[in-house]
């Protein structure tokens, strides 16, 4: 198998780039509640692993939660995916320490810490990591097939 080292390091670094744009569009689109933009940086069949999250679920309830997450605390599908943008949380995400690595020329993996701040009052909600897998799809775009949000603090909840 080659190596993705072995290509074009032009190209390398234009993907690079354009997969920091993608987590730079996903957390806009969170916090603007743009829906379409959300669901446009993932796969159709994507999918984000919640389940790490114990506090959120009880502050928002499992109503909230179960409209788009499986028994597992998984969102499978842009249908779900759309449910949990469309959920009013109000919170500001930041995104860091993206480190990005390609396996092969169309398939990247990431890591970022990302720390989720209170619109109201500006306090820190959550922080934890990302644990993305990531594609270079047929129209040329990089989209995320799989996310795992690793809670390491939540509010009220030391982990």
């Amino acid at each position: 198998m080659i190596q993705y080292s072995d290509h074009n390091p032009v190209q390398q670094a234009l993907d690079h780039l354009e997969i920091l744009n993608l987590y730079a569009t996903y957390t806009y689109a969170v916090d603007e509640m743009d829906i379409d933009g959300f669901v446009e940086c993932f796969t159709s069949d994507a999918t984000i692993d919640l389940s790490s999250f114990v506090i959120a679920r009880r502050r928002f309830g499992d109503a909230v939660f179960d409209q788009f997450l499986d028994e597992h605390g998984v969102a499978r599908g842009r249908e779900n995916l759309r449910k949990l943008v469309s959920t009013e949380l109000g919170f500001h995400h930041a995104s860091t320490n993206i480190r990005i690595e390609f396996p092969e020329p169309d398939s990247a993996r990431g890591t970022a810490y990302f720390v989720v701040f209170t619109k109201d009052e500006g306090r820190i909600e959550h922080y934890g990591r990302y644990e993305d897998d990531l594609m270079r799809c047929e129209d040329g775009k990089w989209r995320f097939t799989s996310r795992v949000d690793v809670a390491i603090f939540e509010r009220d909840r030391a982990l």
